[in-house]
């Protein structure tokens, strides 16, 4: 497919009238202009087509092959004086007439755009309306031409109208991306469906990597879904590689809306917590529990702990400094109660010290007692 260029252009009265048999609309852009410039490969140019209407500019730049550029040699292309050229880009829908001045691969002019009367002729033989000028402008800019509508009458779409091909041009939903969803088995039926998956950023490459990561079967709906909520494919395969295989796409969604990062799961892994269940991983994160949390437990000794008494120490301030703090003075088998009973009632390392100082080490519950009393 050739590239889609989001731009206007000065429409021909005349060639109007041939192709719709009625006045002109108004709304034509005031002009069209182009310029190329370097790009990669010397058969490619960067082609980039303007126009500016009485309240709005509109820019496109994309690489454009030479040979779509009908009249543009490569000698012109290269010229070191400052050469006048004239070239045509060919549509279904119209051309754009181009003229101005190539100098060493750069240059620049304008351009008139040219309804096509064949192409009303041949959306009606499809059992499509007239287009105005305006839409086969449209048209012509994205590319959608007849090629296009016999694509969609092959893939059993719905049969579109004028104002659904302009929108499948307008959105990047072109013959490329019709075909190559259609090659993966996504055969939407409507072109508002097509739309809906590229607007949502559902390209062939995210569904071909999804389903390397092994997702399979996946919905259109749910591939949106998967798309808006950042479940990326990597995502998916680090979970795999993590433990977590066949995981539902809507928990997928959860964990992803939750903030649960393959990176997170990875360095809780690396601090014990490892194969736990998906609503946990959801719960840790929600209640702040950082991997580095996790590993000053299992540091001090404490690593033995569920997620759910993690979540509670967390919840009650117990702190890294504050398990270190009680793990130096000899308490270092302590469950989580006591480890919170602790910390709830105000008995800081600091207290713990000045209260053993002068005996042998006190109990948490005579701690408590203590802290309270005084």
């Amino acid at each position: 497919m050739r590239p889609a260029f989001m731009i206007a252009a000065t429409f021909l009265a005349a060639s109007l009238a041939a192709c719709t048999g009625s006045k002109a609309e108004a709304s034509a852009p005031d002009s069209l202009t182009w310029t190329i410039s370097e790009a990669d490969g010397p058969d490619t140019v960067q082609l980039e087509l303007s126009y500016r209407s009485a309240s709005t500019r509109s820019t496109h730049s994309s690489p454009v092959a030479l040979d779509e550029m009908q009249g543009l040699s490569p000698a012109q292309l290269g010229s070191a004086t400052g050469e006048p050229v004239r070239f045509r880009i060919v549509r279904d829908s119209g051309d754009f007439e181009c003229r101005g001045t190539m100098r060493r691969r750069h240059g620049g002019g304008e351009c008139t755009f040219i309804v096509s009367p064949a192409f009303a002729t041949g959306l009606a033989r499809h059992g499509i309306g007239t287009p105005s000028v305006a839409q086969a402008f449209s048209m012509a800019i994205s590319n959608i031409g007849l090629a296009y509508v016999e694509e969609l009458e092959g893939q059993h779409y719905a049969r579109p109208s004028v104002d659904n091909l302009v929108q499948a041009g307008n959105h990047g939903a072109g013959l490329e991306y019709l075909k190559a969803m259609g090659g993966l088995g996504y055969r939407v039926g409507t072109i508002e469906n097509l739309v809906r998956m590229r607007d949502h950023g559902v390209t062939a490459d995210f569904v071909r990597q999804i389903a390397q990561a092994g997702l399979r079967d996946v919905s259109p709906a749910q591939l949106v879904e998967l798309r808006d909520h950042g479940v990326s494919p990597d995502f998916i395969g680090e979970l795999r590689g993590l433990g977590y295989r066949d995981v539902p796409i809507s928990a997928l969604i959860r964990l992803r809306d939750h903030g649960v990062s393959a990176d997170y799961v990875r360095e809780l892994a690396g601090h014990g917590v490892r194969g736990v269940a998906l609503t946990d991983l959801i719960s840790l994160r929600d209640h702040g529990v950082t991997a580095n949390f996790v590993g000053a437990l299992r540091r001090h000794g404490f690593g033995r702990f569920r997620p759910a008494d993690i979540i509670s120490l967390r919840d009650h301030g117990v702190t890294e400094d504050f398990v270190g703090g009680i793990k130096a003075l000899g308490y270092d088998s302590l469950s989580a109660q006591e480890l919170i009973r602790l910390r709830i009632h105000g008995v800081t390392p600091d207290f713990a010290r000045r209260a053993n100082a002068a005996g042998p080490r006190r109990s948490v519950e005579e701690l408590v007692k203590l802290r309270i009393g005084s």
